[in-house]
């Protein structure tokens, strides 16, 4: 039986007169009528917003009490309507929904009906949105096939997309049945079938009246479906049904459609007085130009600040903050920007927004045991686990109650140790590493020591993956889950005593695993036999945790900052709507991944909403009317603000800014505020005052301000006078590249990140080679040759071919089979051997003697051009001397692959130098060099000869021997400023954070073009 009822359209002006009809409308409820009325909001924080707005009307008529109604979104009113029921339905979580669709799908995919796409969970989860879709607009199944293969069956035969769709939809009407017989059998409902069983429902209790306060879903994302509107015209004991909303919005198409839905609705037209417009603030403009609308900052974060500035400068005349709103379309990302902006600047600011759960840190770390199960527990993976203060590993208390430096040291040595060992990942691999260390005697070695050291941190990272093992396999998914859960719970890092971030902490923590336990009961009730392997239950557990919100409230009592659907249920004094760029405002439609909205329109039932140009347009005009009801809605002030750049991607202002000038506002223009607010600020800008910043600080800071009267080179990479224990050309020649990272490696002796590495590293590599040429030339000259002339050839290729397969089975076959063919080339590369055959065979001169692995040894005396001598000794190898039959002198110098900028280059021409000087001594004769040169095996030159435009070999050596006694100058000065040769050598630097280059001026010393030196450190001088 249908209730009679009286269903009315109020229209207000604006969103003032908005407020104030539904707090006229709330406070004037008798409260036996109260518990029966039922407001309908868009969102929860929209209802806390009305709360306070009626509360704080109330105080002002001196209201002792009231008996508050059933403020509820659209959600919301669905679990009312079902606890009112006797008895009350058991409705289905989102978890069970999603689990029995997937449960169906497999089933159908094994039966033949297969679809075309792969199901994963985030799939499953878009399917039952466009299940949703289809009953919300008062469809079912049968209509969504009927209509869809009717449309595409005529084009499949020759349309191949078509096709696909057809596919697509007999598999999804097939799924959709499916769902809706398990739902039946198991007797639960979901929110469809409930409202099928409200429509026909006798209340013990019913609702008399509700109270709609959005728009339908096209002009308002979180309004209300068909569906819900057919369901509350005819809902069992209802008397009452009131709509409630501003001409704007009307008049942008949704009274047209209000009215084709509820022909014989009655209307009704505020008649209160209306408040007056806002003032628009804006920006004082340059001289002579007109004045902006809307403020332009650089990004949010700037823009954030300049609330703050303006906030601070408005103190003084009495604002208050909690009459103070910040509009925002998204509260991502100004909610986080807001935590660091405000609380800086000593503003107290007040959030109500959900929070994504898949944001907070707890849930990211339960990505960290997921992801290393899937990398097979390598190295980078058991350090972010040792690293997490989410964790505590060594849960028996042997590892974790050390001291945090010891800690810290014995997790960078397990970093280490595992690198030195190759380690790639593997539980018995690791298992055998530890055992070993675990064996290991008073060490001998530097890497036995840094092992005896990582046992440790090792030992309880072992023990902790250990609990996570049987997650590699494929399992029943309840049970994955009961692995994960238990694994979380006994790792988990013991709660602080009373640390507010702690309590956010163990809320989320709680919100985790009841996101995990909810998972694994819907699993467990409607596919038991569901198996998972470890990427299953990844994206499963990804799927739910990135659509779960957490509620929060954050901050203090003070600025408001709110979305742009509970702004319209705030009364505030001075409002600024942020952020409004392109994209945003108005916000970006989602598209259905599913089908096109061509064939989506088919199910509306509205022919006013058929039409999907017709759909884009009245979307559009309610967006600008929604924007027109929030510029309005403000008592006193209004300002409008956008950015320019979003993840340093340009963006374009709103378009709905185009529509301000048409408002009617009063315009009051106000030059800018560059009052300092930030503690950075405080001590950063002239005149500084470490006063300002908090007490914890102040003392710190203040010492550090009263310390500033140093030279400021002492900031630029003075580091005081440093004896080099060794010379060595390889160490200046780093020096060279960059004098800052000299004294991090040398100086400090601070150890860079290792790589993991799944062959020999570039230094094993380099040794290997230069160990293989050596033996071979060795051999050479003793079988009496000379240069490999092309007649040779054949001789020197058989000779070289046998010394490589010697060299070649010390290494693992797969190791082997890689380097022979980089030795001796293959179908798509000449390799190693024919680039230095090539080469000799190239060069004419007659090669009388080669010097392998020339030994650089004693003191040898350098002279720079303005006459200065210095004496260093050096311990070196040069690759290789050619002695020419003119008795001249060629110096080669292997690299793996890249060689150095000759304009940079200091190995090459100093071993040049020092090779002429000890021939001299040790033979007799004026030896001169002929040529020197890098041969590079596998770089992209071979040949890279010592040899600069309008400068002679003499010259080159001479300016080398300048560049050396200077570098050691420096060094023996302490002068370490950070000065890259080339800005590409930042890039990959671990101390760029840390080395202040924004102090020194690097443009003329780090040009932009050309390679950086040879990553492996040449090994000639180490051995």
């Amino acid at each position: 039986m249908i209730t009679p009822r009286r269903t009315t359209l109020f229209r207000v002006p604006d969103l003032a007169a908005f407020r104030t009809t539904l707090a006229d409308w709330i406070l004037a409820l008798p409260p036996d009528q109260a518990r029966d009325t039922l407001v309908l909001v868009p969102t929860r924080a929209a209802g806390e917003q009305l709360r306070r707005t009626v509360e704080d009307r109330a105080l002002t008529a001196a209201r002792t009490a009231m008996v508050w109604p059933i403020v509820t979104t659209r959600r919301e009113l669905y679990e009312e309507l079902g606890a009112r029921l006797t008895p009350s339905p058991l409705l289905l979580s989102a978890f069970e929904r999603e689990v029995i669709l997937a449960a169906v799908s497999r089933d159908l995919a094994d039966e033949g009906v297969a679809p075309p796409f792969q199901v994963r969970p985030g799939l499953v989860a878009e399917m039952l949105a466009l299940y949703d879709q289809i009953r919300r607009l008062g469809r079912d199944v049968e209509d969504f096939e009927r209509n869809f293969r009717a449309e595409l069956e005529r084009e499949q035969d020759t349309d191949r997309g078509a096709a696909r769709l057809m596919q697509q939809t007999v598999f999804l009407a097939a799924a959709y049945r499916g769902y809706e017989t398990r739902m039946s059998e198991a007797q639960r409902g979901d929110e469809h079938a409930l409202r099928a069983r409200l429509l026909d429902a006798t209340f013990a209790r019913p609702l008399h009246r509700v109270i709609i306060t959005t728009a339908d879903r096209l002009a308002d994302p979180d309004g209300w479906w068909p569906a819900d509107l057919d369901l509350l015209t005819r809902l069992p004991g209802l008397r009452q049904l009131d709509l409630l909303c501003t001409e704007a919005v009307l008049a942008a198409g949704f009274l047209e459609r209000l009215y084709a839905a509820l022909p014989e609705i009655e209307e009704a037209r505020f008649v209160g007085s209306l408040r007056p417009l806002p003032v628009l603030v804006v920006p004082e403009p340059p001289p002579g130009a007109d004045a902006p609308l809307a403020m332009a900052f650089r990004d949010r974060e700037d823009e954030l600040i300049a609330v703050a500035r303006r906030l601070k400068s408005e103190r003084q005349s009495g604002i208050a903050l909690n009459r103070t709103a910040l509009v925002v379309r998204r509260p991502l990302p100004y909610l986080y920007l807001a935590r660091d902006v405000f609380t800086d600047a000593a503003i107290p600011f007040e959030t109500l927004d959900t929070l994504p759960l898949a944001a907070e840190p707890y849930a990211a770390a339960v990505d960290l045991a997921l992801d290393a199960v899937s990398a097979d527990f390598n190295r980078g993976s058991l350090l972010a686990l040792l690293r997490s203060p989410h964790f505590t590993l060594s849960h028996h208390g042997s590892f974790e109650d050390a001291p945090r430096h010891e800690l810290n040291a014995a997790i960078a040595a397990c970093d280490f140790a595992l690198a030195d060992t190759r380690f790639l990942g593997g539980f018995d691999r690791l298992s055998a590493l530890v055992t070993s260390w675990e064996a290991l005697g008073e060490p001998a070695s530097r890497r036995e020591r840094r092992q005896k050291l990582a046992v440790g941190a090792a030992r309880a990272v072992l023990d902790a993956v250990a609990g996570l093992r049987p997650l590699c396999e494929t399992r029943l998914f309840t049970d994955q889950i009961a692995t994960l859960t238990e694994w979380l719970r006994t790792f988990d890092r013991p709660a602080a005593s009373d640390e507010p971030t702690d309590s956010r902490r163990q809320r989320v923590r709680g919100a985790v695993l009841g996101a995990l336990g909810a998972l694994a009961h819907a699993y467990r009730t409607h596919d038991p036999s569901a198996t998972a392997d470890v990427g299953g239950l990844t994206a499963a557990i990804r799927r739910w945790l990135g659509s779960q919100t957490f509620a929060t409230r954050s901050g203090q009592s003070g600025l408001q900052i709110v979305d742009a659907q509970a702004a319209r249920y705030g009364d505030f004094d001075d409002v600024q709507i942020v952020g409004l760029i392109e994209g945003e405002w108005p916000e970006r439609v989602r598209r259905n991944v599913l089908y096109p909205s061509s064939l989506l329109t088919l199910l509306e039932p509205l022919p006013a909403l058929a039409d999907p140009r017709r759909r884009e347009r009245d979307a559009l005009h309610s967006g600008r009317a929604a924007f027109k009801d929030l510029v309005w809605s403000a008592s006193t002030r209004v300002r409008l603000s956008t950015f320019n750049l979003e993840n340093d991607a340009v963006v374009e202002p709103s378009i709905l800014l185009d529509d301000v000038s048409g408002f009617g506002l009063v315009i009051e223009r106000k030059a800018a505020n560059h009052e300092r607010v930030l503690y950075a600020e405080a001590l950063a800008l002239e005149p500084r005052n470490a006063a300002a910043l908090p007490d914890v600080s102040s003392e710190w800071a203040a010492a550090r301000v009263s310390s500033d009267e140093r030279e400021l080179h002492a900031f630029q990479g003075q580091a005081g006078a440093w004896r080099m224990p060794r010379i060595s050309v390889s160490r200046l020649e780093r020096y060279l590249d960059c004098p800052f990272r000299f004294y991090a490696s040398e100086v400090l002796r601070l150890e860079e990140q290792p790589e993991d590495e799944d062959t020999r590293t570039p230094l094993e590599r380099g040794s290997f080679l230069h160990d293989l040429w050596e033996r071979f030339f060795s051999a050479w000259q003793r079988r009496g040759h000379g240069r490999i002339d092309p007649e040779h050839l054949s001789e020197a290729r058989a000779l070289f071919e046998e010394l490589c397969e010697e060299a070649l089975s010390t290494l693992s076959p797969s190791e082997a089979t890689l380097e022979r063919n980089r030795l001796l080339g293959s179908a798509v590369s000449p390799g190693i051997a024919h680039r230095v055959f090539a080469m000799e065979a190239g060069k004419p001169a007659r090669i009388v003697e080669r010097l392998l692995e020339y030994p650089l040894q004693g003191d040898f005396t350098f002279r720079t051009r303005s006459g200065e001598t210095r004496v260093v000794t050096l311990s070196a190898k040069v690759d290789r001397i050619d002695v020419l039959g003119d008795g001249t002198l060629r110096v080669i110098d292997y690299k793996s692959k890249k060689t150095p900028d000759i304009k940079q280059a200091l190995q090459l021409p100093i071993y040049s130098f020092v090779a002429r000087e000890s021939l001299r001594r040790t033979r007799p004769g004026m030896w001169t060099i002929a040529e020197a040169m890098y041969l590079s095996f596998e770089g992209d030159k071979a040949e890279v000869p010592l040899r600069i435009k309008g400068k002679s070999t003499d010259d080159l050596l001479d300016d080398a021997q300048d560049r050396l006694v200077q570098a050691l100058d420096d060094i023996a000065a302490g002068r370490f400023p950070p000065r890259p040769y080339r800005k590409s050598l930042c890039g990959p630097c671990p101390y760029r954070a840390v080395c202040r280059l924004e102090l020194i001026d690097v443009a003329s010393a780090a040009p932009d073009d050309g390679v950086v030196s040879d990553s492996h450190a040449h090994a000639d001088d180490e051995r």
